[in-house]
């Protein structure tokens, strides 16, 4: 089932078209780590992708590396950039760089059975439970922190009236859900659900991030700290 791969590698592709070029107009470190971050989403759909032609070992352990273990931390990643403060963000930045480190290494070290290698595709790792853990800390700590940032700004904007703002946060904060409900889907015992939920929750994500008219919400208040307002996502979406 290559159709839902494509169409989330072709939305994700389209992700990090945007970030980079929104990065290049403000030069903004949370475009910047999205960058990142949509990147590894649209390598992770290659390799489905690719994979419907035949999978290897090297390609499975890059699908699980890029697209299962490290996609959500990054977005969360971006999240803390946009939102936290700068030295909350750094030091989650450093963590998320060893274990990034961490997660290279023990995919490199899984196992491949070749033997459901062709029928699974990149289920076919025999993951130990270290791997599995750090999985599920990555995605689970990232998808929090993107819901959590994507439904506080909705809530900010609301505050002023719906708009576009409102609208696009929670088309994130959707998008994100949505995401992530597909390592649940796998479970059913096909690991191609996994698209039935990524290829619509990536263009959910894509809707929110193109939407005109998109700011960035002023930080929270942080005790002790003085703030300046954040400035916009991207020159595009400045309010006239």
């Amino acid at each position: 089932m290559i159709v839902f791969p494509l169409i989330a590698l072709l939305a994700s592709a389209a992700c990090t078209a945007t970030a980079v070029v929104r990065y290049r107009r403000g030069g903004r470190t949370h475009e910047l780590v999205w960058v990142a971050a949509f990147a590894l989403f649209a390598l992770g759909a290659a390799c489905e992708v690719l994979g419907a032609r035949g999978w290897n070992p090297f390609l499975a352990r890059l699908y699980y590396f890029s697209g299962a273990t490290l996609v959500a931390a990054y977005l969360g990643l971006g999240t803390l950039f946009l939102l936290a403060p700068r030295r909350v963000a750094s030091a989650a930045l450093t963590t998320l760089l060893l274990l990034s480190a961490l997660a290279g290494v023990l995919v490199a070290a899984t196992p491949v059975d070749p033997t459901a290698l062709r029928a699974e595709g990149w289920a076919a790792l025999e993951k130990g439970p270290a791997l599995i853990v750090l999985t599920i800390s990555l995605n689970v700590a990232g998808t929090l922190v993107v819901v959590g940032g994507a439904l506080l700004s909705a809530w900010r904007a609301w505050r002023g009236g719906w708009n576009r703002r409102v609208a696009a946060t929670l088309l994130i904060a959707a998008g994100t859900l949505v995401v992530a409900s597909g390592g649940t889907l796998t479970r059913l015992g096909q690991h191609s659900y996994l698209y039935l939920a990524m290829a619509p929750g990536v263009c959910l994500l894509l809707a929110g991030y193109l939407l005109p008219d998109v700011h960035a919400l002023p930080r929270p208040r942080w005790p002790g700290r003085r703030h300046a307002p954040l400035p916009a996502l991207a020159d595009a979406d400045r309010a006239p």
